[in-house]
């Protein structure tokens, strides 16, 4: 079996085998070689090489490549370190180019198939893409057993001060690890959290000067800072969150003052010998000129997916956050959602569980009980709810310009052993339908096996299609792959809230994503907004920040950094509700626009009480937009800084919500003043550079 990435679409520019002195490849701005003893991989932004070391190479540099920003590690251990199975030989290295595929935009990609002993192979694949300020690497092991690590609490404070003249761990095995040639550096480690049922935290920031004996940090992110030179750079494990992923030991980084390691997980434990296990891509990005390194991070995550705005852009809409469950679905009540929903101005419409002939144990009918092993005719239309099938929902949908969309939990049984099943169930449907949209749901991912099976069902998917089916992943419960892991496949279902249970507040809603956009593209999450009327009884009397005292354009302003999902029943909205169908729709004309920018957090943290809200960036443009809110609050302005603008006079024109137009001087501190008359209120405005 071939890796899990080597089944997207490859053109072999070039195959070099070792015993040229001198192997080199270009595609786009992308090039790698290997000369003498370095190999080198690089586009017109960044260069990262490495000691080859007789292919079991070792970190050397990265460099930007447009101005003097360089990290240089300490070069003397290669970056992978497995327990009891030493470097024997390189076996292969190729450097190919990929097309665009299902997975990801156009790129060059470098493999280095290594021989260990104990019967342990190594395939390390570099993949850099165009204008991109990021190298990743992905991981593929072959092996029998991988070995115990050295014992974390063997190495103790106890007093003697020969604890203090270590400098270094002892031989660790490590998945991946860097020399660090000084003890100067600042390191941030990010936790992100999903279950997003039980949690409403979702973003844990831990800082670190590291000294003496490693410390071991959970996160996906780390972010360094050369203390002394100022270089800064970042690496992402792109996989589920800590305790979702495979073989966890518990930490995702090791930081000492001389290293960085990054431990096994992803892999089980023992495995067969004979398939490629494919690990978590490691990314590798460095801070350019004076942007800081979360600028690179985003456009790395912006630059190695299909962002496809005809696919991406939506303003959804789901009848579950009533909670009504799928005790109203039906022909008849889908049409007069659809009609509503018309006048709300919505682009997408989806009919969660429910709609399907097996009823699952959310159902509100006492027959469902399915959840773990579908059967095909399960995911048949309800024939009691739709007696004409889809049909008459798919023609009023298509008359009124509205994209459908259908829930599916795939069969989780036995690892996902159903994938196959599953697969052709959403492709027949996608060919019989049309329907392009599919919320996963129900998604336990507690194995290797598992984690596979579910890549194999939506690349088979995606594949058969033609990349049209596009999925809306729910992180709200279980086992699932967190922000990264599957982010290729579509967007990020964020959370379930509800007024039924007291439990929506929109600033609380606003705030996840505002801490979410420091380090995640916010566009490629779903951002939900609800019906404010309902359930005012189920929050506390006199509480400020219950929903129902907020305007319903303010609420669905909250969601506008997201893609928008109107978590309700339009049904039953009352009729004052349906005059924010003009602002959805203005905002749907400049929602692409938006969402292309680099969207970060600005003013402060959401807290009922703020001045907060986001800024679009347009890379190399003099535009760009700003969400603003005014929260409840006695400060009708707000002194807010834009660190993205360049110096020079700005027009700020308004799009939606209140505030007037001007124009002001942006100078050095990059800071603008924002006026909003009312609490609760927003604007969102665009701005452009009318004189440097």
């Amino acid at each position: 079996m071939k890796p899990l990435s080597l089944t997207c679409s490859l053109v072999i520019v070039s195959f070099f085998s070792l015993s040229f002195a001198f192997s080199q490849q270009s595609y786009m701005d992308c090039s790698a070689w290997l000369r003498n003893d370095t190999l080198v991989v690089q586009n017109s932004k960044i260069s990262y090489s490495m000691l080859w070391n007789g292919g079991d190479f070792i970190p050397y540099s990265i460099v930007d490549r447009n101005g003097d920003k360089r990290v240089v590690f300490q070069a003397n251990e290669p970056g992978f370190e497995a327990t009891g199975a030493p470097f024997n030989t390189n076996k292969t290295f190729h450097i190919a180019a990929v097309e665009q595929n299902i997975h990801s935009p156009a790129h060059l990609r470098v493999e280095v198939e290594n021989e260990h002993d104990a019967g342990v192979n190594v395939l390390r694949v570099f993949k850099v893409f165009p204008e991109t300020s990021a190298i990743t690497m992905e991981i593929y092991l072959k092996y029998g057993d991988l070995g115990k690590g050295k014992d974390p609490n063997e190495q103790k404070l106890d007093g003697t001060e020969s604890f203090f003249t270590q400098n270094t761990p002892g031989k660790e095995p490590y998945l991946q690890q860097f020399g660090l040639n000084y003890p100067h550096w600042d390191f941030t480690v990010v936790r992100f959290k999903d279950v997003t049922d039980a949690n409403d935290n979702l973003v844990h920031e831990q800082q670190l000067l590291p000294y003496g004996a490693a410390q071991q940090l959970q996160g996906n992110l780390l972010l360094a800072r050369d203390v002394i030179h100022g270089s800064e750079f970042f690496l992402l494990k792109e996989g589920p969150n800590g305790e979702s992923q495979i073989n966890y030991p518990g930490f995702d980084y090791s930081l000492s003052k001389t290293k960085i390691g990054i431990p096994f997980s992803g892999f089980p434990a023992t495995s067969e010998g004979v398939e490629w296990v494919r690990g978590y891509p490691l990314t590798i990005g460095l801070a350019q000129g004076d942007q800081p390194v979360i600028w690179t991070l985003r456009e790395y995550l912006k630059n190695s997916i299909n962002y496809d705005p005809e696919q991406y852009e939506m303003v959804m809409m789901n009848t579950w956050g009533d909670r009504g469950q799928d005790g109203k679905i039906s022909e008849n009540f889908v049409l007069a959602e659809l009609d509503r929903a018309r006048e709300l101005g919505i682009s997408h419409f989806q009919l969660d569980d429910g709609w399907q002939q097996g009823l699952s144990k959310n159902s509100a009918s006492s027959e469902g009980v399915l959840w773990d092993r579908w059967l095909p005719e399960d995911w048949k239309p309800n024939e009691v709810r739709f007696p004409n099938g889809l049909d008459k929902v798919i023609e009023k949908a298509g008359d009124y310009g509205i994209r459908l969309g259908l829930w599916f939990n795939p069969s989780m049984a036995n690892d996902f052993a159903a994938w196959e099943d599953d697969a052709e169930i959403i492709i027949s449907l996608h060919n019989s339908t049309g329907i392009q949209y599919f919320k996963i749901d129900g998604v336990q991912i507690p194995t290797k096996k598992a984690e596979e099976n579910l890549h194999r069902f939506f690349d088979r998917v995606l594949e058969e299609t033609n990349n049209k089916v596009f999925f809306n992943l729910d992180l709200t419960a279980g086992i699932r792959g967190g922000y990264f892991l599957t982010r290729y496949a579509g967007n990020l279902f964020l959370e379930n809230r509800y007024t039924d249970w007291g439990n929506y507040y929109p600033y609380r809603t606003l705030r996840n994503v505002w801490m979410l956009a420091r380090y995640f593209p916010p566009e490629l999450l779903q951002v939900e907004f609800l019906n404010k009327w309902r359930n005012k009884d189920k929050f506390p009397m006199g509480d400020p920040f219950a929903p129902h005292n907020y305007d319903f354009e303010y609420v669905f302003a909250t969601s506008m950094a997201g893609q928008p999902l109107a978590w309700f029943e339009a049904t039953g909205l009352p009729e004052e509700a349906m005059q924010v169908g003009e602002v959805i729709s203005n905002y749907r004309d400049i929602q692409a626009e938006f969402h292309a920018g680099y969207i970060f957090p600005i003013g402060e943290e959401p807290s009922g009480r703020s001045w907060t809200g986001f800024h679009s960036v347009n890379p190399g443009s003099k535009e760009g937009y700003i969400l603003i809110f005014r929260e409840e609050n006695d400060r009708e302005e707000a002194e807010i800084a834009l660190p993205w603008l360049e110096v020079g006079n700005y027009e700020f024109i308004p799009i939606l919500g209140e505030g007037p137009d001007f124009t002001t001087q942006v100078g050095t501190d990059r800071k603008v003043t924002f006026s909003l008359s009312r609490q609760n209120s927003y604007q969102l405005m665009k701005y452009k550079l009318v004189k440097p």
